[in-house]
């Protein structure tokens, strides 16, 4: 499937465009996922006690920080009030990936993977951020994602 993006200052607002000879269920599938993604997908923030609503396509990481849970998007950084464990169950499994038990990180904002010597990965986040995996998580993300 090949995807591209029209860009133009005419364009008053945002949209996707699903563009084939027919319809099936793969394309079906993939409307209803980026409908969910865009529209339906969110978590409640808080940053300086307002609550925020957080699209899942803008989170760029989820961590933990001194017993208390960030997300951090492309714009700011907000405080969650779930554990990391919730956060694992009720984020889409095809678009994150738990690193660690204190860090899930979006796919899409994942650069690249390096393998230390300790037998971890480095993860390089497309925003320049650099975190790493447990040993733990190392194992299951070697089979699951880097096969």
């Amino acid at each position: 499937m090949e995807i591209k993006f029209n860009i133009s200052k005419s364009f008053s607002e945002t949209s996707i465009s699903i563009n084939s000879s027919h319809k099936n269920d793969n394309l079906i599938l993939a409307a209803k996922a980026i409908d969910k993604i865009i529209n339906q997908e969110i978590l409640i923030g808080y940053q300086n006690e307002k609550r925020t609503v957080i699209p899942l396509y803008q989170i760029i990481s989820i961590h933990t920080d001194n017993k208390n849970i960030i997300c951090e998007t492309q714009y700011n950084t907000y405080r969650l009030n779930k554990r990391i464990y919730e956060m694992k169950e009720l984020l889409p499994s095809a678009l994150f990936l738990q690193l660690s038990n204190s860090e899930i990180v979006n796919i899409s904002q994942i650069k690249e993977f390096n393998l230390t010597k300790s037998g971890n990965y480095q993860v390089n986040l497309l925003n320049g951020t650099v975190t790493y995996t447990s040993r733990r998580y190392a194992q299951l993300i070697r089979k699951e994602l880097l096969k």
